[in-house]
């Protein structure tokens, strides 16, 4: 059957119902808690009730699970009522033995779990634990089909508790490095001791013979550099701020067309965002110097083992060497000419007026007679 057009799944109205649904039955994190602490506490002895309880919440976020607590618990509200059809209200409210369909709905849910759901539901349901003992046996109440959904749950639980783990495809047959010299060595910046933060961990900085450490694997640590640089801006930030803010900076990761080798490249721009110089780094250069292992990057180390890089290997321009920025100041001395210049223009009318009445009024004679004077008089002090 194709679904109507332009209908719309209740997704809200469904879930909120369900856990009105549930929370009549007591069904919660601590009654499914505490059957799944009991099914496999004895295989994993870490876990508490609350930690399975907490599971809960996840498996009601799956349409499929609500859509089969809702069929269940709708249908124990019918025969309740005595609302079903004859013969099937009788058998509903009865919890015939030879029914079955609600131990098929239940394990239709347990399925959606894996093998070890399966397993546990079919081992509960003989033995009926917690809270579906007591909705099993709950006088005058119909709960045929809560007692199993409310198993069905505790093994969807256990097993998102049993799969829990994610898949352990690293290759972990990486070596130890070849002596602990290199796990006593620390990460320097500006000359400061610098301890790694974060899932960035440096076994060694830096390495100063031709050893390498095992397993080198050049091409994963130029990708997890690059998707560093292309997830965030926040990798250029810190190595600004590394950089003592004195340029903007551009990083980008790429394999060089001549040599064929991955580079980083780090462009600096003035405050007018115009390139500065440009540092290239060969990334295989950058490993001999610090090995590093990086499971979710961390930018923070990531830009000050950059930093460190850079400064020790004297590839950085300071500002008051660059001709750039010499250049720069030299434009800013010719805005400032400039204004003189009109500065100048607007005054000499006026300077010319006044000038010219002095030479008619006689005053510029006095004037001038009154200066040879004084210079006259500085000869003579000279003199004596």
């Amino acid at each position: 059957m194709v679904a109507t057009k332009g209908f719309k799944y209740p997704d809200r109205e469904l879930y909120d119902w369900v856990l009105n649904e549930l929370e009549k039955r007591n069904i919660n994190r601590r009654t499914i808690g505490e059957i799944a602490y009991k099914m496999q506490h004895q295989y994993l002895p870490d876990l508490t009730v609350d930690d399975f309880g907490k599971e809960l919440d996840e498996v009601l976020k799956k349409r499929e699970v609500l859509n089969i607590l809702a069929t269940g618990f709708a249908l124990d509200n019918l025969a309740q009522d005595g609302l079903l059809p004859e013969p099937l209200q009788s058998i509903v409210a009865n919890d015939s033995g030879v029914f079955g369909v609600d131990e098929t709905l239940s394990l239709s849910l347990s399925q959606l779990y894996g093998s070890i759901a399966v397993t546990n539901y079919g081992f509960t349901d003989k033995d009926k634990p917690g809270i579906a003992a007591q909705l099993d046996n709950s006088n005058g109440q119909v709960n045929t089909f809560a007692d199993d959904l409310a198993l069905a749950l505790a093994s969807a639980v256990i097993g998102r508790c049993g799969h829990g783990s994610k898949l352990e495809l690293d290759d972990n047959t990486v070596e130890e490095p070849v002596n602990d010299e290199f796990k006593e060595l620390k990460l320097v910046v500006n000359g400061k001791e610098v301890e790694p933060q974060g899932d960035l961990v440096c076994f060694a900085k830096p390495i100063k013979n031709e050893r390498k450490l095992p397993n080198w694997d050049l091409n994963k640590f130029a990708h997890d550099l690059g998707k560093a640089i292309d997830d965030s801006r926040e990798l250029a930030d810190r190595l600004e701020e590394e950089f003592n803010h004195d340029y903007y900076v551009n990083l980008e990761v790429g394999m060089d067309d001549e040599s064929t080798t991955w580079q980083l490249v780090i462009e600096l721009l003035d405050n007018k965002m115009k390139l500065v110089d440009v540092i290239n780094i060969d990334v295989d250069h950058f490993l001999d110097y610090v090995y590093l292992e990086v499971d979710s990057p961390s930018e923070f180390d990531t830009a000050q083992m950059i930093a460190q890089f850079v400064f020790e290997h004297d590839l950085y321009p300071y500002p008051e060497d660059s001709n750039d920025l010499e250049e720069a100041d030299d434009e800013d001395n010719e805005l400032d000419m400039s204004e003189m210049t009109k500065a100048l223009a607007a005054i000499t009318p006026l300077f010319m007026e006044h000038f010219n009445s002095l030479i008619k009024s006689g005053s510029l004679d006095s004037l001038i007679d009154m200066l040879s004077n004084k210079e006259d008089n500085r000869k003579d002090d000279a003199n004596e």
